[in-house]
């Protein structure tokens, strides 16, 4: 696991906009709990391409393993809209699910 994020820091610091390998990265660091630098790079994620659906809900998921619940709505409420914007019914279905079983 450590090869591919190595990997993927070196892809990044070549393109930082890249949303992708923003995204993998963030992901690669929630597999080995380092949640800082996981956050660090959904956000990335996020101010790089604010309509990336995905990231909104693995953020939401995150906040919600933090005990952050206000703050998982909030990011699932964004990407509801984000991804019927983008005309992504299956997502914002899930994050409708995942949105109505914290309320």
């Amino acid at each position: 696991m450590k090869n591919r994020l190595e990997g993927l820091l070196a892809l990044f610091e070549k393109d930082p906009k890249d949303t992708f390998t923003a995204y993998g990265i963030s992901l690669e660091y929630l597999s080995l709990k380092n949640y800082a630098e996981a956050e660090k790079y959904l956000k990335l994620t996020l101010e790089n391409d604010s309509g990336y659906v995905p990231a909104y809900m693995q953020y939401a998921q995150f906040k919600e393993k933090l005990n952050q619940i206000d703050e998982a709505k909030e990011f699932y409420r964004q990407g509801i809209i984000k991804a019927k914007e983008a005309g992504d019914k299956k997502s914002a279905a899930e994050m409708e699910e995942f949105l109505d079983e914290l309320e």
